[in-house]
């Protein structure tokens, strides 16, 4: 076995590796340099932390209001920027409760901030209530298009007679149909 062969192979291989390791590297690094200039081209000089309501409304997003104690808002602000969230704040005069306004992209990572001081994030309790109210406030419908046929004609379901009892009709009529043919096959002898 020669030697020199398997250390050629081995010094290409840690090559090939520490190209693709530069490439990878270098590929992420233009992707973060171009999210930065992208931010800068459209005047969003923060990417984190408190910014003004002017600045959200820029995203064309939903807005998510959350209103937390005024003695907590230092400890969301460092949370804030450690989860990477943009948001404001309104301060309502004689009011311990501060509104933090954001938007719904950052939702995920304001739950995070809200769990991580103690908040409690909204249960599938909370939820499955908010459904059953919404379910039952629904009015029934009077009238219903008969053009489309989506309405139910209680007229005409209430002349029907049941199918079960047909079924059972039709049921009792085959067996005295076939009653006496099964008595004279009985009777017959080979």
């Amino acid at each position: 076995m020669e030697v020199s062969g398997e250390v050629a192979d081995l010094l290409v291989k840690e090559g090939l590796q520490v190209a693709e390791l530069a490439a990878k590297l270098s590929a992420k690094g233009a992707v973060n340099a171009a999210v930065l200039t992208a931010a800068l081209i459209k005047n969003n000089y923060k990417l984190a932390g408190q910014v003004g309501v002017e600045r959200l409304n820029r995203d064309n997003a939903e807005s998510v209001v959350i209103p937390i104690q005024e003695d907590d808002i230092d400890g969301f602000r460092q949370l804030a920027k450690r989860f990477g969230v943009l948001y404001a704040t309104v301060n309502q005069e004689g009011s311990q409760v501060v509104h933090i306004i954001s938007n719904v992209n950052y939702s995920a990572q304001l739950n995070a901030v809200l769990e991580a001081m103690g908040y409690a994030v909204p249960s599938a309790a909370r939820a499955e209530a908010q459904r059953a109210k919404k379910a039952g406030t629904r009015a029934p419908q009077e009238k219903s298009s008969e053009e489309h046929g989506s309405g139910w004609r209680n007229t005409e379901r209430a002349a029907e007679p049941s199918v079960r009892k047909k079924l059972e009709e039709l049921k009792a009529v085959a067996e005295k149909m076939n009653a006496p043919s099964r008595n004279r096959g009985r009777d017959k002898s080979r």
